[in-house]
């Protein structure tokens, strides 16, 4: 952490002294007493707790005690979750350095740890009751240039993720998350610009939950989600809110849909379907007609899980009728989503809902008109195409369709598609598919 920090012996030994000279405590820290402390010594206190917080600040994130290696003689532990949202956007930015610096630092970090979809409901209601955040920095050092520079990096990195996976670009995508937070805390700009800079944040966060999900980490994933929901908020950018609360659901639904257990998949419907509203009653009358769209689709999936067929139905026909409106001034995060995105998510509603025939017509319609930039989509319809003939029970078919998915998937590295391969091999069994089933093996 020295070396990450840039700190000789010295450098760290004249801060602690520092450190302690502001707190009141004269210490005769040296060169030599660090050399001992790398070596495996214990300082007395306060040396160990005055060490970590020079390596916090020079780092961008939290260091312990324990993780300097010292013995932790504190009252309390770690309690960094990373859930909880700050009501100010400096906490906020604090939070979302810390998170990202643990994350690179321990690449274990949240290892083994469970997604839980109730953990969105605190920050999901923050959102829909929370003004806009205030405390923006004032100055001029940071600029527009920046911001632009900052948002065309995140579209950069998310054509990546739609090309080769999330696991190929995830590190990537945090180290600028916790390049762009720390310049943020420690800089200075305007009111306007600021905002713009929160904004612009948000979305790089995001799409650190995004790439971190989908390399199958969704513990890590959910605190990433839930601190771009707070920035968000922050920037008083409903409409991006809606887009962070709309992934929850995304991401609940296929928790769910990937589930062998019933109860836990009308569990996961239950709360996704919350999520996909939570995120309509944020944006409300400020939705664009494609915003409007994908959020109803959403809608309509997380129904669909719950084997509502009225109402998937009735969300269905609201994202059509939204799209037939447009486009208007869409925003930049969402210009992935088009048509043949909406056909695709009719497709999967009408064949969650017994109407697998229809559902197919609409995902090979999707199919066709996907883009070869977008590999990962055209592996993911296959998929769902594939269990549409499995519910029909032509397994030639479903077998050759899944053929050319796992083509497609080599090299790929999304552990989302991974866990879809897996549910679908499940169905295969459970239909009798022993081909596809070999297939998947």
């Amino acid at each position: 952490m020295m070396a990450d920090a840039e700190l000789s012996n010295k450098a760290l030994a004249n801060a602690v002294v520092a450190e302690g000279r502001q707190k009141g405590v004269h210490l005769g820290t040296t060169t030599t007493s660090v050399r001992r402390m790398l070596d495996g010594c214990q300082p007395r206190s306060p040396v160990p707790l005055l060490v970590a917080g020079v390596l916090s600040r020079r780092l961008g994130y939290r260091v312990t005690v324990a993780d300097c290696g010292f013995a932790d003689r504190t009252p309390t532990g770690d309690t960094f979750d990373g859930l909880r949202t700050s009501v100010t956007l400096s906490g906020t930015i604090a939070t979302v350095a810390e998170l990202s610096g643990r994350d690179l630092s321990r690449r274990n970090f949240m290892l083994g740890s469970t997604f839980a979809a109730a953990a969105f409901a605190e920050p999901a209601w923050m959102a829909m009751t929370a003004a806009p955040g205030d405390g923006l920095a004032d100055g001029g050092r940071i600029g527009r240039p920046d911001v632009d520079v900052l948002r065309s990096t995140v579209r950069h990195f998310e054509k990546l993720h739609r090309l080769h996976g999330g696991g190929r670009v995830r590190e990537q995508v945090v180290q600028l998350v916790h390049q762009q937070s720390r310049k943020m805390r420690d800089g200075n700009y305007g009111e306007a610009v600021g905002r713009d800079l929160a904004g612009a944040l948000a979305e790089a966060t995001f799409l650190a939950g995004l790439t971190t999900v989908d390399s199958g980490r969704h513990a890590l994933g959910q605190r990433y989600y839930a601190q771009s929901l707070g920035l968000a908020m922050r920037a008083g950018d409903q409409s991006f809110c809606a887009n962070v609360l709309s992934e929850m659901s995304r991401v609940t639904i296929d928790i769910g849909a990937n589930s062998p257990d019933r109860e836990e998949a009308d569990q996961a419907g239950q709360r996704a379907t919350s999520l996909a509203r939570s995120a309509l009653h944020v944006i409300g009358e400020r939705a664009t007609p494609t915003v409007s769209a994908y959020l109803h689709a959403i809608e309509a999936r997380s129904l669909s899980l719950l084997g509502d067929r009225q109402g998937t139905s009735d969300a269905l026909d609201a994202a059509r009728r939204a799209f037939d409106r447009g486009p208007g001034d869409e925003p930049g995060w969402l210009g992935h989503y088009g048509e043949v995105d909406l056909t695709s998510d009719i497709g999967q509603c009408l064949r969650d809902t017994g109407r697998p025939r229809q559902g197919v017509a609409m995902l090979e319609r999707a199919l066709s008109s996907l883009p070869k930039s977008r590999v990962t989509s055209q592996v993911k319809t296959r998929i769902h195409i594939a269990a549409a003939y499995l519910e029909l029970g032509e397994h030639d078919q479903a077998d050759r369709t899944i053929a050319a998915a796992l083509d497609l998937n080599d090299g790929i590295a999304s552990e989302r598609i991974a866990e879809r391969v897996k549910a679908l091999r499940r169905r295969a069994r459970d239909c009798g598919a022993s081909q596809v089933d070999e297939r998947l093996a």
